[in-house]
């Protein structure tokens, strides 16, 4: 009875806190929460601050496999805090010593963090902040896919005593909120067979649920012609009613080009193989677009194996480019993102 009468708070109070989820500007700043084991919460907030502030790097693209780091001795890893997909949204490049451990730590109820494996093996121990539960446990390789439910604290350990292991860490947060955009601009496609019936036809064939995904270079994709490539969506919600990353899937493209579209929010992708580029644009509609290309005025980033590329904020076109020898396949993480109402 006792533990029922638990279980049913646990559930109220996390209600409560995705009820009261936070909104954010998605150019303004956020405090990312975080704990750590046997440290107080006015020491982890006096490095912390200070860290991500002198550690957070601007910009569109970065090779994640050669970033340089800076050391983080509380916590027992190297990092660097990219910004991308918002202020919303914490994202971090991590890198683990050979044969060594991190700090047991968590990100709290707001913090629903998710990893993929760029390079090493080990695994992550977690558990529940408010104890009581046993500890449950990933043992993960490069190229593997994984999520740590809100509210708890995780300690990552690499199993490689020779090589570093090195992670993708994107927290969510908060909502991304922007400035007004009209309906009807926030959102376009260059194929007009991609619509909203065959965009719920693609997720209700291709959808995988579970928190953890072992090689996401060997997952199999399914056919989308609308978008001229191939996809898989994973499912990785940790705690039910708590999508804090709601669109994460990979693609794989199945010419040299995929069709050109337009998202809100800040989209972010890593490339998992192949070789090529992103070629994006603030235009208004499709034909703006295309005249932008034709004009040479769009934006347009190189990309390689473990490349991580970000969409600026706002409603973008933007378009995928493969030029290598093997078809172009990259992770996408779609953050939460809501839109001011008119004034």
């Amino acid at each position: 009875m006792l533990l029922f009468v638990a279980a049913c708070l646990a559930f109220a109070v996390a209600s409560l806190a995705v009820s009261a989820q936070r909104r954010v500007s998605f150019d303004g700043k956020t405090d990312y929460a975080l704990t750590v084991e046997k440290q107080s919460s006015s020491d982890v907030k006096a490095w912390w601050s200070a860290f991500v502030e002198q550690n957070t790097l601007e910009g569109y693209c970065w090779n994640l496999n050669t970033l340089p780091l800076a050391d983080r001795p509380q916590l027992g890893d190297k990092s660097k805090v990219l910004r991308v997909g918002g202020a919303g949204q914490l994202t971090q490049v991590v890198e683990i010593p050979p044969g060594k451990k991190t700090a047991w730590h968590g990100y709290g109820w707001e913090g629903e963090a998710l990893f993929y494996v760029l390079s090493g093996r080990g695994q992550t121990e977690y558990r529940g902040m408010t104890g009581g539960l046993p500890s449950n446990k990933y043992t993960w390789k490069k190229n593997s896919l994984f999520a740590i439910p809100v509210d708890h604290e995780m300690q990552h350990t690499n199993l490689d005593p020779a090589q570093p292991v090195r992670l993708l860490a994107v927290t969510g947060y908060a909502i991304n909120m922007y400035p007004f955009v009209e309906q009807e601009l926030r959102s376009g496609r260059q194929n007009p067979a991609e619509n909203a019936e065959e965009r719920t036809r693609t997720l209700s064939g291709t959808t995988y649920p579970g928190h953890y995904v072992d090689d996401l270079r060997e997952h199999p994709v399914a056919m989308r012609e609308a978008r001229g490539n191939r996809t898989a969506f994973f499912n990785m919600m940790s705690t039910v009613g708590h999508r804090t990353h709601p669109n994460i899937h990979i693609s794989e493209l199945t010419g040299p080009q995929a069709y050109a579209h337009k998202h809100g929010n800040q989209p972010m992708f890593v490339i998992l193989k192949g070789a090529g580029y992103d070629i994006w644009s603030e235009a208004a509609d499709l034909k703006a677009y295309e005249a932008s290309l034709k004009a040479g005025t769009a934006h347009r980033a190189e990309y390689g194996t473990g490349t991580l590329c970000g969409v600026p904020g706002g409603p973008h076109w933007h378009q995928h480019f493969s030029t290598g020898t093997e078809p172009l396949r990259y992770l996408a993480i779609v953050p939460r993102g809501e839109y001011e109402e008119k004034e």
